[in-house]
Formats: C-alpha cells, structure tokens, sequence
C-alpha cells in the first residue's frame, strides 16, 4: 500500500512501517512544511498518510482517490476536516498522550518559576542590579512562595491534568479541580478534589488550564472567572491560548491584578515582538514548546504506527476518532488490496 509520512519518526518505527508498506517518508522537522499543492501532489495517489503538522486541505483528501486511513501525529485533529474525511470513508487516528508528560513538566515548572520569580531574578542580574544593590538585595526583593500548602487549581482532569495532579502530590500541595465528565470519586483516586469552576478560580493559588479547544470551549474564560482570582495568585496556560476572550485575558494581566502568569499558548502564533504581554515583568511567555521533547517524537511514533497497524490487521483501535467511517474504509482497503 502506497504510505506518504510527512511527520516526524523514529529509524525504528520507520523500518517498521517499511516491512508492510510501500513508503514515501518526507521530515518536516529538517525540510520545512509542504505548501498544501505540494503535499497535494506527494499524497494523491496514497492509501496511507502519516502526518503531524501539515495542514490537510480538504482538496487532498478528495484528490486522494484510494485514501482510507490517516494516521495524526497529534493529540487534538485540528489540522483536517474530520466531517469531510468521515463522508469520504477516511478513517483519522490521533494519538492521545503523546505529549502528556512533556506538557505536565512544563506546567510544574511554570508554578516553581512564577513562584520563586525566576525570570525577573534572571533579569536583574543581568542588568547587573545585583552588584550595584548589594549582596542582600536580590534575597529581599525576589522572595517567592514555597509550593508546599498551596492550593493548585485544575480545569481540565484528562492525560495532562492528571499527571500533574500526580506530580504536585510531591510537593505536599492540596489539588482541587474542575471537570464536567469526571465524577468525585474518579478525581479522588488521582489526588484531586472536585470542586465547582468558580471555586477553583477563587480558591487557587495556581489556576492552571488543561482544557480542549472546541466549539463548546472557545472563549469559555474571560474577565468574570479572571475577577474571582486572589491578588497573589498565579495563571498557568499549557492548553490552548482560544479557551480565553483575547482581549479580556491581556487587559487583566496588564493591570496586573493577580501576582503573575505563565502561558506558552496564544491565539496568534508565531509572536512578533510587539506581543503586550512581553514587557510585563510577572508574565513568563514561552514559545510553545510544551510538546517539545525528544520523548514526544518516540511516544507519538509507538501509539500511532501500532495503532495504524492494527487497524491495517482488522482490528479498531480505540483512538480512531470518526468511527462512522470504518465500514466504507475498510471497504476501500479492500479495493485496495484487490
């Protein structure tokens, strides 16, 4: 079966996929996205892609003729038309939790920064406001919070807030959260008390977001759940820049109303450097690099080509997240096989 992979993957998994199928391997990672008439072209006669970053235009997925499955280096399929791939019979796996540790290591390390003022500590000391103030200086004007006894909110209780819950039972800190799909005596098990939305927002010393973007999710938070913080709270956005009103999000940081933030998400990326939030000292931004590890690569590479093969085998594996269009693909499967 002709296979375009366009996603980054490791020698393993691609010898691998090698011994079943008939591979064309481009690597975004060391020769930049295709042009979407480019990746047209490479994908057209395929019965397989393997894809990441590429975003697969719906004039792909009607000129791919033989197509019946995608498999989607990514956790949430934002970058193809899963209605259009459904009525075509193309059958789109995801592949959940492939980032989960990297993103909850960012996120406890945003708190300890916000926390202990690392980026504001790094900065006068460049500035060389160390040597002209005095030994003493930085130690009384940097003093931060210890994580201990703190309250750490969590929106948002799937693969990622649930590693981070589990990680802060570590740091003896109490975790409440807020999930309408996961009921008290499941958050319980993972360390987390179920509280209301509002309670998390005003009980907080951390208001950390782990929450999908969707329909029912864009613009969710904005100015009334930002007012309920306590002025020496700290907001942490790991998840998706979109949850928040834009506007109402940077106004509130900027008058400086709560004791910091962290985000490494936002509504238009790349960021120029005229981006407002970069100049307020409290604010940590960092350029999205929640998923950014080597380990990411191998577990995306592990859920996704297993999962993709067996599918090849007859199986449905659980993350296929249009399962209205497994009959007419394993029927074009067929075809293909014919």
């Amino acid at each position: 079966m002709k296979t375009f992979i366009s996603s980054r993957i490791s020698d393993y998994w691609l010898e691998e996929l090698k011994k079943h199928l008939d591979v064309d391997f481009y690597d975004w990672s060391q020769e930049g996205l295709l042009e979407p008439k480019d990746f047209l072209e490479r994908a057209k006669d395929s019965q397989v892609i393997i894809t990441e970053s590429d975003m697969i235009s719906d004039d792909t997925l009607r000129a791919a003729k033989d197509l019946f499955v995608i498999a989607d280096f990514r956790g949430t399929v934002i970058n193809i038309n899963i209605d259009l791939a459904t009525e075509l019979g193309i059958v789109i796996m995801n592949t959940p939790g492939r980032n989960a540790d990297a993103v909850a290591d960012l996120t406890i390390a945003f708190m300890i920064m916000a926390a202990r003022k690392v980026i504001p500590a790094m900065d006068a000391l460049h500035e060389g406001l160390w040597a002209k103030n005095g030994r003493y200086w930085m130690y009384t004007n940097h003093q931060g919070y210890d994580l201990p006894g703190k309250v750490v909110g969590l929106i948002g209780l799937g693969a990622i807030g649930r590693l981070v819950a589990n990680r802060l039972q570590g740091f003896k800190a109490r975790v409440i959260g807020y999930d309408p799909f996961v009921s008290k005596e499941e958050a319980a098990q993972f360390g987390v008390e179920l509280v209301s939305q509002e309670e998390v927002f005003s009980q907080s010393d951390f208001v950390s977001l782990h929450v999908p973007l969707n329909e029912n999710t864009r613009d969710m938070y904005g100015k009334n759940e930002l007012e309920l913080m306590k002025p020496e709270a700290y907001l942490i956005n790991t998840s998706r820049a979109a949850v928040f009103v834009e506007n109402e999000l940077i106004e509130f940081l900027q008058q400086g109303k709560i004791a910091g933030a962290a985000l490494d998400v936002y509504h238009s990326e790349p960021l120029d450097t005229d981006y407002p939030l970069f100049n307020i000292p409290n604010v940590i931004c960092t350029p999205h690099i929640g998923g950014a590890t080597l380990d990411v690569v191998a577990h995306q590479c592990e859920i996704g080509v297993t999962s993709l093969l067996r599918f090849l085998n007859g199986e449905n594996p659980s993350n296929i997240i249009n399962p209205l269009a497994i009959e007419k693909s394993r029927q074009k499967m067929s075809q293909s096989k014919a």
